[in-house]
């Protein structure tokens, strides 16, 4: 009889793990939602480059025939039994249990950053339609779903609109050291660009009637439009620890027994690209046939995580870090062609069916110069 995997979400890690195990294992996958988004393309579609059919799929179709998929939103997770309970009280028990959910922004300052579909659709009004030429992008202190997003964002707003007046709020006076790299440059292009920055500004107040946003230490700032990212945190909170996200071991993605937390639920100090969530599963789907077929040896996640990102209407950006260290190449027309092309690639990733390109790639990008 086959093992019994239970995954709790059907986005980027939870269809990785469910469609690489289809054969292996008796796997269930509990998604409420219909479509899948490819939440790094919410760029592409803010700014205006595709429209939504080109970011988003029906999870049926992307997740292998032997797969059963739940319709069904999960309530609570008893990781000591390895079980899932749905909203209709329904529970799910396996031999492993994955939480892929993903991460829910904090709502604060009537904002709640822009990584859902109805999000970008707001932010994609607010870009194609500006109020005025004044715009503050930014994010909040905490667990960001992707740092360099603010930056990319400035950076293409810019480009739309030369005339603009664009500013970027970052929460930290100084960046960690592990993305130096990347702020190093980012802030010589922002600079280059004419874009505003303020370091170490945390939003403490955010008037809207007079357009003002002030800091904690009481600067200001005013906008016409905004754009600000927020914390992520899980959607199960009495699992998590106080960053808010469930804690696991960053090496081996466990949480407790027999239980996995891949992607943007759990506490790994690594950006929550789509490549990190990706390269978890592997690691996730590797261990766990090495417990049911015996026949290979067990990974270590190193905190791998790669993704590209616009510079310019012509030019990109390719960032690698892992938990040790960070590199940033670029800016490169390569690069920007890397970001457009893997909107198509990505939805052959979520089978694997790149891998033997992408692992390589990641790898050999991290040993170079």
């Amino acid at each position: 009889m086959k093992k019994k995997i239970v995954i709790v979400g059907g986005g980027n890690a939870g269809s990785v793990i469910a469609n690489l195990l289809a054969e292996k294992l008796d796997v269930t996958v509990i998604e409420p939602n219909d479509y899948h988004v490819y939440q790094p393309g919410l760029v592409d579609y803010m700014i205006g480059y595709v429209n939504r059919e080109k970011i988003i799929k029906p999870i049926n179709v992307l997740l292998k025939p032997s797969v059963r998929l739940v319709k069904a939103r999960a309530r609570k997770i008893i990781p000591e039994d390895r079980a899932v309970i749905t909203e209709d009280e329904k529970k799910y028990e396996a031999d492993y249990l994955v939480i892929a959910t993903g991460g829910e922004n904090k709502a604060l300052f009537n904002i709640r950053g822009y990584h859902t579909l109805a999000e970008g659709d707001n932010i994609r009004e607010i870009i194609n339609s500006p109020k005025g030429k004044n715009f503050v992008i930014g994010s909040l202190p905490g667990v960001i779903k992707c740092p360099a997003a603010p930056w990319e964002i400035s950076f293409l707003l810019k480009s739309k609109y030369p005339e603009a007046n664009v500013t970027i709020l970052i929460p930290a006076k100084q960046p960690p050291p592990i993305q130096l790299p990347i702020s190093t440059l980012f802030s010589k292009i922002a600079s280059s660009l004419g874009i505003k920055i303020l370091k170490g500004f945390v939003i403490g107040e955010v008037n809207y009637d007079s357009k003002t946003i002030i800091s904690t230490e009481g600067e200001k700032t005013s906008f016409d439009n905004l754009i600000i990212d927020t914390p992520i945190m899980t959607t199960f909170p009495d699992l998590a620890d106080n960053s808010g996200l469930i804690p696991v071991d960053k090496h081996t993605l466990l949480h407790s027994d027999g239980v996995f937390v891949v992607g943007d639920a759990n506490n790994t100090p690594t950006p929550k690209t789509g490549a990190a969530a990706h390269l978890q599963a592997e690691t996730v789907v590797n261990n766990i046939l090495a417990e049911v077929e015996g026949n290979r040896s067990k990974e270590l996640y190193r905190g791998d995580a790669m993704c590209a990102l616009y510079t310019s209407r012509r030019e990109g950006a390719l960032v690698w870090l892992n938990y040790d260290r960070s590199k940033v190449l670029g800016p490169s027309t390569i690069y920007r062609y890397m970001k457009e092309m893997f909107i198509n690639l990505y939805w052959s990733s979520l089978n694997g069916s790149i891998d033997v390109l992408l692992k390589p790639m990641i790898s050999a990008i991290g040993r170079g110069k």
